[in-house]
């Protein structure tokens, strides 16, 4: 009987033979770890969940709406139609019985637009955080040493709303989370703009930050422009006097992450009709509408 011949890999010296696998079985490599979060500007969550706003052209493109648990910021200058864009998100949050906040920083906030646009103000939380005007102290007191690294009233609001808006995001339950920084706001910090990002993630809900300019720099997975293309204006009898009808609205999408950047389409915000007329001199009444 003839002795076997010994493995190439077996180690005589050794009571344990080592083993190794034939090189035709492809080995199978370690396979990175799958996990969301937000780190350093980078959202790693997917952004597939979205929240339509019932208008059929800006569905279109923004690809069905504002990705949910991201910021999306709607910018403008006054009388742009920014409002109006984000109460047709938050009508159709409402309408479809999701629950939503309003964090109002400018008390610009009207609730009978706000059921014009269709807002269901049963499902809304409406939090007013208008920044309180101080008269100076006619004592003129000396400066502390310290006084330099203090904080100013609009760097302490801001703080607050930020505050507000992360506190509103952890309670849950919210499907968005409107933000109205007002009309002279300054960029948030980047561990400001981190904290609503890491909030609205953990949360799931959609945040809209509505402002002149960008507020939330690369946390922001969508922006869109906002700027006054038009108004109308008509009668409703030969020598009567002329109504306000309404604006024509551009919306261009100056941020994407999904890319898009560029593109713009036309909406109408157009006055709901009243048949009395409001002897409280409230703002109009707009409800955005398809563009023809």
């Amino acid at each position: 009987m003839s002795a076997l011949p010994k493995p190439s890999w077996s180690n005589p010296s050794s009571p344990v033979q080592a083993v190794r696998s034939p090189s035709h079985i492809p080995l199978e490599r370690p396979q990175p770890l799958e996990f969301s979060g937000v780190f350093r500007g980078h959202e790693l969550t997917r952004k597939d969940r979205r929240l339509s706003s019932g208008l059929a052209p800006l569905d279109a493109l923004i690809d069905g709406g504002i990705p949910r648990g991201r910021i999306s910021e709607i910018t403008g200058r006054a009388g742009s139609g920014k409002t109006s864009i984000a109460a047709s998100f938050a009508a159709f949050a409402t309408r479809r019985g999701e629950v939503a906040a309003w964090l109002d920083a400018s008390g610009a906030f009207d609730p009978e637009s706000m059921v014009a646009a269709g807002v269901e103000l049963d499902r809304m939380l409406w939090a007013s955080m208008k920044m309180a005007t101080t008269t100076a102290s006619p004592i003129t007191r000396a400066p502390l040493p310290y006084a330099r690294f203090a904080a100013g009233p609009l760097a302490r609001h801001q703080s607050a709303i930020v505050k507000a808006a992360q506190l509103v995001l952890e309670a849950g339950g919210f499907g968005l989370v409107v933000v109205d920084f007002g009309e002279a706001p300054r960029a948030l910090a980047h561990a400001s703009a981190l904290r609503i990002a890491r909030a609205a993630e953990r949360s799931g809900a959609a945040v809209i930050a509505i402002a002149p300019w960008r507020m939330c720099g690369t946390f922001v997975a969508l922006s869109l422009d906002a700027s006054r293309a038009g108004t109308s204006f008509s009668r409703l009898a030969p020598g009567s006097p002329v109504m306000f009808d309404g604006l024509a609205v551009d919306a261009m999408v100056a941020r994407n992450k999904l890319g898009g950047t560029g593109r713009r389409v036309r909406v109408r915000a157009l006055i709901d009709p009243v048949p009395i007329p409001d002897p409280t001199g409230s703002h109009p009444r707009l409800r955005m509408f398809a563009s023809s």
